[in-house]
């Protein structure tokens, strides 16, 4: 095998653009880079959405770490991605404010679900998939509430219109799962996923 295609084993990419995940990982002291895929999600997900939740949810974040493994062949590609479902509705990142009133006045008082799809590719093939999925219980909030949150936390570019590892976390009365999965990125099957591979990924 020539250095041209040799695999390199001591880093791998993640597939995405969010610094939550990124921190999730420095924090593990990971060796990784970071490459944004460029592919269209809304038109994925239209094309999608007869699957489950939980396929959709893997599917999205194999599509993101697909794009970038088939231009970065040497490398390990880690894909996520992360969909809020209540009442069998999918609750995409808000954009704005008036979006994400909306959602939360939605979810207020109610639970929902949080699937947290990821993944590692490499030369554009899929070698380990998973989804893991989080219930939510949101506490009954006021419209003022909820305002009064999001001036704060600003969370236009998240699932669901929270961002749990800053203030959202204040705005539920239980959770059953992983809090890495809600922000993002489920640690724990993911490290033993690299472990499984042989991959020595720490600083």
């Amino acid at each position: 095998m020539s250095s041209k295609d040799k695999i390199s084993t001591e880093s791998f990419i993640l597939a995405s653009g969010s610094e939550i995940r990124k921190k999730i990982l420095l924090d593990q002291n990971i060796n990784f880079s970071v490459i944004k895929p460029g592919l269209d999600e809304e038109e994925l997900k239209s094309s999608i959405k007869k699957l489950s939740f939980k396929q959709q949810a893997i599917s999205l974040a194999c599509a993101k770490a697909k794009e970038v493994s088939e231009k970065h062949c040497n490398n390990y590609v880690v894909g996520a991605d992360t969909m809020c479902v209540c009442d069998k509705k999918v609750f995409n990142k808000p954009g704005n404010l008036v979006n994400a009133i909306n959602t939360l006045l939605f979810l207020s008082g109610k639970k929902h679900f949080l699937y947290s799809g990821s993944c590692i590719y490499l030369k554009g093939k899929s070698l380990w998939t998973h989804c893991e999925i989080v219930s939510l219980k949101m506490k009954n909030l006021s419209k003022e509430e909820i305002i009064s949150y999001l001036e704060k936390d600003q969370p236009f570019e998240c699932s669901g219109s929270y961002r749990y590892e800053s203030l959202g976390a204040d705005l539920f009365s239980s959770v059953l799962g992983s809090e890495f999965a809600i922000q993002g990125l489920a640690i724990s099957p993911l490290l033993k996923a690299f472990k499984d591979l042989g991959l020595d990924i720490k600083y």
